[in-house]
């Protein structure tokens, strides 16, 4: 019994209710990006602002400091260059094109002004653990931003700093089950994919891999304590209605266009 107890605090989300009104929201995965766009582009973000879905991105540092719009920790993926992006300053990334297109690694700040609040933003805090640059860079930059946005992390770490500076934001932890995949089948990634880290961050929502959404603890978490949980990363409607049909609230998608 006192396992269980234990157990069921550990994995408790925050009951923070602010969390609903961002819980229907369509979320573009990295912008509307596909055909000859860019993802996490300027030109991505336009036409994810245009279309009126909200936007989920990536933000890491600069070489010098800044906060980039960027996925992988290296470029090799989708741009020309090589190595890690925290090896280049932001006027070197802001010169790399994205997947041969014109759009260049955008500054944070830059993709701040051209939403200005048009759409929700779901802001995904790139961070390893024990450092805490990018979360407290983005809890300095977010302050001064006056439209709805959230934010999320698979770094319960990083969300719990996140939270010291920004308690009144709402955010998420993003987790899977971790042990479908060789490479993680490891103490830690048991922890975090049964979101026994909670703790750290108190979680106001729960964004996971749809495919796994036979998870015990992220089932528990919504049915004992009403956790809200997003849907990530959907690649159809067909995916879409099994997410929703799985009891996840909102959809980060990519590769179609959702009906609101």
């Amino acid at each position: 019994m006192a396992l269980a107890i234990i157990y069921l605090v550990l994995i408790a989300p925050s009951s923070n209710k602010k969390i609903q009104e961002y819980k229907n929201v369509l979320y573009a995965h990295r912008g509307l990006h596909g055909n000859g766009v860019a993802e996490n582009s300027v030109t991505a973000f336009k036409k994810a602002v245009e279309a009126g879905y909200g936007i989920e991105l990536d933000i890491r540092l600069s070489k010098d400091g800044k906060l980039v719009v960027f996925h992988d920790d290296t470029l090799d993926r989708v741009t020309n260059a090589h190595g890690r992006v925290d090896e280049y300053t932001a006027e070197e990334l802001s010169r790399i094109a994205l997947s041969d297109t014109e759009d260049t690694v955008p500054l944070f700040s830059d993709v701040l002004s051209l939403v200005n609040g048009r759409v929700p933003l779901l802001v995904e805090i790139k961070e390893d653990a024990g450092k805490y640059g990018v979360s407290d860079a983005a809890a300095e930059m977010l302050k001064s931003y006056t439209g709805p946005y959230i934010v999320e992390s698979f770094n319960p770490l990083s969300l719990g700093n996140f939270a010291k500076k920004m308690p009144d934001v709402q955010r998420g932890i993003l987790s899977q089950n971790y042990l479908k995949d060789e490479r993680y089948r490891k103490p830690l990634y048991f922890l975090l994919g049964a979101l026994l880290l909670n703790r750290v961050c108190k979680p106001s929502f729960i964004a996971f891999n749809h495919n796994h959404h036979s998870s015990v603890s992220l089932r528990i978490a919504r049915r004992l304590f009403g956790a809200v949980t997003f849907a990530w990363t959907v690649k159809s409607a067909e995916e879409e209605a099994a997410a929703r049909a799985h009891g996840f609230d909102g959809i980060i998608f990519e590769g179609y266009l959702p009906k609101s």
